[in-house]
């Protein structure tokens, strides 16, 4: 009775608009984080490096972690942030694409602002996707994505870290676009 409710579309909606609507309490700050990032835009081309780390896990050992019952566990099974019908692909997820990019100027920002403090930040940030819906092998995978950005975070700062996130995140949402028609 509990997992219907959470499996709902009245609970997915309204989780999706509790988890995305909160970055439009932040429009006005909209045009700094563009600002931010286009000062932190040389690290972009880091991106590749994270996204990198999750083409080849997806490639190699996405399907075997699949088969293990407690890292495959997800109380959604896809990332809420990529809407609430994420689970009815394509169109599912195309309506809410607008949205994720806007919310990505303002959660990535802010993920990097608090999550790349200490270590021990960066494995709570990648817990905390757990409770976006990802899976438990999924948000493990993330640890050394976060310590990738702390990297940076640390020798570049906040500005680098966040248009590496963001370019990361751009290119999972290009790869998860593609994957429709390959």
């Amino acid at each position: 009775m509990l997992e219907d409710f959470f499996q709902s579309n009245i609970f997915l909606i309204a989780y999706y608009i509790l988890t995305v609507g909160t970055s439009f309490l932040l429009i006005k700050e909209t045009k700094k984080r563009i600002k931010d990032l286009k000062i932190g835009i040389k690290s972009i081309k880091y991106a590749p490096i994270p996204f990198g780390i999750l083409f080849v896990y997806v490639i190699f050992a996405h399907d075997f972690v699949e088969t293990i019952p407690i890292l495959n566990w997800s109380w959604l099974g896809y990332n809420i942030a990529f809407g609430p019908f994420a689970n009815q692909g394509f169109w599912g997820i195309i309506p809410f694409i607008p949205l994720l990019l806007y919310m990505f100027i303002h959660v990535n920002y802010v993920e990097e602002l608090y999550f790349r403090k200490s270590k021990k930040m960066v494995i709570v940030w990648a817990l905390i996707h757990i409770a976006m819906g990802i899976k438990v092998h999924m948000a493990l995978l993330l640890i050394p994505i976060g310590f990738l950005f702390k990297y940076i975070y640390d020798k570049k700062g906040i500005n680098h870290s966040y248009a590496m996130h963001f370019g990361t995140n751009i290119l999972v949402v290009i790869a998860l676009f593609l994957s429709f028609f390959i």
